[in-house]
């Protein structure tokens, strides 16, 4: 009998086996003691991306939609299990106690939803500085969290039971609206500074360079706008858009390229927060002016490299296309 209550624990795999199975047996070893049972879910990958730890499988890809539903519903058909941590494949972290200790905080705190702390391949560490690790010693409660590797508790998943079965695939956005009814509820999220892992980000995309390794069609240009432009359409048509839009001004109060260098959190939505067409540069923290040069100078390379190799045109935003014939 174990002293946590029980854990089902999945990893979403597509077509990126060598990243899956070692966070896979990152895990493996501690599912007894940590009271978890552990899943990898194949996404319609090819057979020879299929990590030797498979237990399920898509014979499509499903993209996170459908397999985040998936894993509601098996939550829902298994009462045994009281929290879900549904998790991307590309992540790096430490597996001893990493299971128990959030648990063990979401237990004592309360929480609804909890995500560890999460460092990427930007110099800002995370996109969303929310996401960031600020060193606080109790989880930090916020009004969001990234579905990087959330921790849910039964009750979250018993009041939405499945998303709306017209929702459009693929597209960003369950982690917002998981968010807002948590905040509706007035149930608990948090993000955990002591325990922190590493995002590689959009692996499937960025290691195959489009289509080749994801086999969808998209490459990550457009994969990227086809997850907003779908994004805005869902919200649109549930009636949450203007929550929405709310949440993401409660977002901005953790800033952008300014929190750790007034030595604070901001105060206001105004505070570092970025315009809608901003660069990548502008929406990263940098310690200096010399370090964020150089970080436009590798990005823009590192764009036009991409963008060759795929016979693409660069398009302007438009606000960059404003005054130009």
């Amino acid at each position: 009998m174990s002293d946590i209550p029980k854990t089902l624990y999945v990893i979403l795999n597509h077509n990126i086996k060598s990243v899956t199975t070692m966070y896979y047996e990152s895990l493996k070893y501690y599912q007894e003691q940590d009271n978890f049972k552990l899943f990898l879910i194949d996404n319609g990958s090819r057979a020879s991306e299929r990590s030797i730890y498979t237990t399920h499988f898509f014979k499509k890809n499903m993209y996170f939609n459908g397999a985040i539903q998936w894993a509601f519903k098996y939550m829902l058909d298994h009462p045994e299990y009281e929290y879900l941590c549904f998790s991307n494949n590309d992540i790096y972290l430490h597996g001893y106690k990493f299971v128990r200790t959030m648990i063990e905080t979401m237990e004592e705190d309360n929480f609804t939803m909890l995500s560890p702390s999460t460092i990427e391949t930007s110099h800002g560490q995370n996109f969303w500085p929310i996401m960031h690790c600020w060193y606080k010693k109790e989880a930090r409660v916020v009004p969001w969290i990234d579905f990087t590797c959330p921790f849910i508790h039964r009750r979250l998943i018993e009041k939405i039971k499945q998303f709306p079965t017209w929702w459009r695939s693929p597209s960003y956005g369950f982690d917002d609206y998981c968010s807002i009814v948590c905040n509706r509820e007035e149930w608990k999220i948090g993000v955990s500074d002591l325990m922190c892992v590493f995002h590689v980000g959009q692996m499937t995309y960025r290691e195959g360079r489009g289509p080749t390794r994801a086999g969808d069609g998209l490459d990550f240009y457009t994969m990227q706008n086809k997850h907003r432009e779908n994004f805005d359409w869902n919200f649109e048509k549930s009636g949450l858009q203007a929550t929405q839009k709310e949440l993401d001004t409660q977002k901005a109060l953790y800033g952008r390229n300014n929190s750790l260098k007034m030595g604070r959190m901001p105060r206001t939505p105004d505070e570092g927060y970025y315009a809608r067409y901003a660069s990548g540069p502008d929406r990263q923290w940098f310690r200096n002016e010399e370090e964020k040069e150089i970080f436009t100078k590798r990005e823009t390379m590192n764009e036009e490299i991409y963008m060759n190799k795929k016979g693409m045109k660069k398009v302007l935003p438009p606000a960059k296309r404003k005054g130009l014939k």
